[in-house]
């Protein structure tokens, strides 16, 4: 399950110079008289919010910030409060000095913002890969249905990675010629995963002007590249100790003399749970070679722990697990510079990582190269 680095990334604020004075003219074409639109984003980790009624037709904002920053527009339909849409109907916008017109039919996310110069580029860069959204339904719709045709399937397989180079082809182009845009470093935390693929995220990154390196996102991109470039193949796993469901202390450097997989899952990751029939075949297969698995979770707090542990039983993990119950705020998942999920990284009987993101069969052949 894919987490874009954007997340709570998204509303941190841009190092900026000048006052950003700024008027949001939000319009809606179908909309109830009851609805209510609201603002939310970020100043010094604490998230901000601001509401706005329908009056002559629009939703009208204004405010001020000493940084440009990335922000979401919300819309309630029914004139709920914030806490109860769960960003269901929302649009990404910037703030800066100026008036930023938002315009939509029904929705905003299709809505269309343009105004002042980020929001402009980022409207041109939206509407760039917008054929390529469009492509994808279609393509999604077609392996639907083939019916399960492998032929037909594959045929489409390969089509969409074609369509994906291009689409990533268009994303460095945009780069490489806004290199003093927030807009393109927003675009390399959606699209660029530091962690998957570090040379590209880094090439991109140094294309970018040194203002945007330094604003508070670059800087956490930049160290996200740094990281990732330590936790690598060939390097070191860094130790770390987290408490079992038990509340006992496992360290991975207890682990060492074994060949380890360390997994980063969660109870609510689809993907990971289907991959955990696979980790229990690999597991029986090589558990009496001198090969164990050690889980971290990325559950997060009181319910989560309970749903960590009711996962573990359902799915028969017989492995140890481990877990902060802290989420993405997880010190290990930042440790090992975890962005999304599942991962996992083999390590050898010296705490060397030897390989990254086995999954399927890649494990089970690995495992294969170096007990057979």
């Amino acid at each position: 399950m894919k987490k874009i680095i954007l997340g709570v990334l998204a509303l941190l604020p841009f190092a900026a110079l000048a006052q950003e004075d700024y008027t949001i003219s939000l319009r809606v074409e179908k909309v109830s008289p009851k609805a209510k639109a609201y603002l939310n984003y970020k100043v010094n980790q604490q998230v901000k919010q601001d509401s706005a009624v329908l009056e002559n037709n629009q939703f009208v904002f204004k405010g001020s910030q000493k940084n440009k920053m990335k922000a979401f527009l919300l819309l309630s339909h029914t004139g709920a409060p914030i806490s109860e849409l769960a960003g269901q109907d929302q649009v990404a916008i910037y703030l800066e000095k100026g008036e930023i017109k938002v315009n939509a039919i029904d929705s905003l996310k299709y809505a269309n913002v343009v105004g002042t110069p980020l929001n402009d580029e980022q409207q041109q860069m939206i509407d760039l890969l917008e054929p390529f959204k469009k492509a994808t339904t279609t393509m999604v719709k077609e392996y639907d249905n083939a019916n399960g045709d492998k032929v037909v399937q594959e045929k489409i397989k390969s089509e969409y990675a074609k369509l994906q180079v291009r689409r990533l082809a268009q994303i460095k182009d945009f780069v490489k010629m806004h290199p003093g845009s927030l807009v393109s470093l927003s675009m390399l935390f959606a699209n660029i995963d530091p962690v998957k693929d570090v040379e590209m995220a880094a090439d991109l990154f140094n294309t970018l002007s040194k203002q945007v390196q330094n604003s508070v996102n670059g800087i956490v991109y930049k160290n996200a590249i740094k990281q990732s470039r330590m936790i690598k193949v060939g390097g070191l796993a860094p130790d770390f100790t987290l408490k079992n469901p038990d509340g006992k202390e496992v360290s991975l450097s207890s682990f060492r003399g074994k060949y380890i997989l360390l997994d980063f899952w969660a109870s609510w990751c689809v993907p990971c749970r289907r991959e955990n029939p696979n980790l229990i075949a690999s597991f029986n297969l090589f558990k009496n070679r001198n090969f164990d698995i050690l889980g971290v979770s990325l559950d997060e707090g009181t319910k989560g722990r309970q749903q960590w542990k009711d996962a573990i039983a359902k799915d028969g993990l017989i492995w140890e697990q481990v877990s902060d119950l802290q989420g993405w705020e997880s010190a290990v998942a930042k440790l090992y510079n975890i962005s999304a999920i599942p991962a996992n990284f083999l390590i050898d009987p010296s705490g060397k990582i030897i390989a990254q993101d086995l999954r399927g069969d890649d494990l089970n052949r690995k495992l294969k190269t170096i007990f057979f």
